[in-house]
């Protein structure tokens, strides 16, 4: 009985021992944002010892305390910090499954939680993508959520809702015959909505169809063909050769302007090194 007594009261001071250096090493460790490790010195302890009423009391308020501050990150827009700290608690949730319903979330929260992160982060990029005028990388960040979240009704509207953004600029730019941006555009949204396979529908375009992508192409070609034209007819040779080089920017097999530009930059070596012997003469 009284050996029994002793084992207890040891085994009793030895767990409380290690509560407190576990709870020591995981306030550094969740000081420095190292999440990973702080729940994994709790789940060491609650591995060795399930029924410890205060092994498992310290483990799941480490947890709370964890997505408290991966909550606390995406209210302050520390969207990259958050993510990880929901990715964290999500890789780690097979590990304490047995006491999540006392815990004040589920998974699907921490879920929620990681995507709210990402597509906060793709709106980010999607927006110095735009201020940098490269839509490509404006989009990227979208196309890979799409593909980590396929089907995904928010991704696939916040997609849908940032082609339109660049759909619009390219409108704006067409309607101020601002060829060369509304063709780069145009042909950007018909390359992406091909790319897509029909995955999102309109949405790779912004909301158009391929007819009015194609139209607008169109258009753009037609004003930057004529605007070329004109120039050379009136001896500006340069001024044409470069309307064509913009519309060659976004239609780089355009096999008439390519045998324009070539004519072009022809008469225009002739003219300087006319201009030259002149000069010497």
């Amino acid at each position: 009985m009284i050996l029994a007594s002793l084992i207890v009261g040891a085994c009793a001071s030895a767990n409380k021992a290690a509560i407190k250096q576990a709870s020591a090493e995981s306030a550094r460790s969740f000081a420095a944002g190292d999440y990973a490790k702080t729940l994994g010195l709790y789940r060491e302890l609650y591995m060795k010892d399930r029924t410890n009423g205060k092994v498992v009391t310290a483990y799941g308020a480490a947890i709370e305390e964890v997505k408290s501050a991966a909550d606390e990150d995406r209210g302050k827009g520390s969207y990259t910090t958050a993510q990880d700290a929901y990715r964290v608690l999500i890789e780690s949730w097979d590990g304490f499954s047995a006491i999540a319903p006392k815990l004040t979330f589920k998974k699907v929260d921490l879920e929620a939680g990681l995507r709210d992160c990402r597509l906060a982060l793709c709106e980010r990029q999607f927006r110095q993508g735009l201020g940098a005028g490269s839509y490509s990388q404006a989009l990227a960040a979208y196309q890979l959520a799409l593909k980590e979240y396929p089907g995904d009704k928010a991704v696939t509207a916040r997609y849908g809702k940032a082609a339109g953004e660049i759909r619009a600029i390219g409108v704006k730019a067409l309607a101020a015959k601002d060829y060369a941006l509304a063709g780069k555009i145009n042909r950007f949204l018909l390359k992406n909505l091909e790319s897509t396979a029909g995955v999102v529908g309109a949405a790779a375009a912004g909301g158009s169809s391929r007819q009015e992508l194609a139209e607008a192409l169109r258009e753009c070609s037609s004003g930057l063909t004529n605007g070329g034209l004109a120039e050379y007819r009136k001896g500006n040779l340069e001024n044409a050769i470069a309307l064509w080089g913009e519309l060659l920017a976004f239609d780089p097999e355009n096999a008439e302007i390519k045998k324009a530009v070539e004519t072009a930059k022809a008469q225009l070596g002739k003219l300087k090194s006319s201009t030259r012997g002149g000069k010497r003469s």
